[in-house]
């Protein structure tokens, strides 16, 4: 009986050690899990900003330069939406087209700005952007 109780103890610590939640994405997704921890790292959170949509692969355009802290030369006006947040792009119509200039920015998202961390071929950011929160601005 003492055996059972000793070996029943110490399967519980082990469980409570090794448990799964160390392997779940980081909510915030500071790890960049949320698109893809090995190709992107986080740089910030960006809320509210108006964007324009484009068409495949889809990414948008926003009014201002991204990331906010950045250096010389190092900014970019767009970002692909990750592929793991591109289902709530469902019923939001494109609004850019390639040689068009943007009508307006109907659109406000809210979500995390990653940048592409292997080799570059210029020193420019490759952003990406996964969606928290889409809605159309009135």
């Amino acid at each position: 009986m003492k055996r059972k109780m000793i070996s029943c103890a110490s399967a519980l610590f082990f469980l409570a050690v090794f448990n799964c939640k160390r392997d779940k994405p980081d909510p915030e997704c500071r790890d960049a899990s949320c698109c893809n921890p090995y190709l992107y790292d986080y740089v910030e959170y960006i809320a509210d900003e108006p964007v324009a949509l484009t068409g495949l692969p889809y990414s948008f355009r926003f009014t201002r330069k991204f990331p906010t802290k950045r250096r010389e030369h190092y900014w970019s006006y767009t970002a692909r939406v990750c592929e793991k947040s591109i289902y709530k792009l469902a019923g939001f119509p494109v609004t850019y087209g390639g040689n068009k200039k943007p009508d307006s920015f109907p659109y406000r998202v809210s979500g995390k700005l990653l940048d592409w961390n292997r080799e570059k071929l210029a020193d420019s950011p490759i952003l990406s952007f996964y969606i928290d929160k889409i809605e159309k601005i009135k």
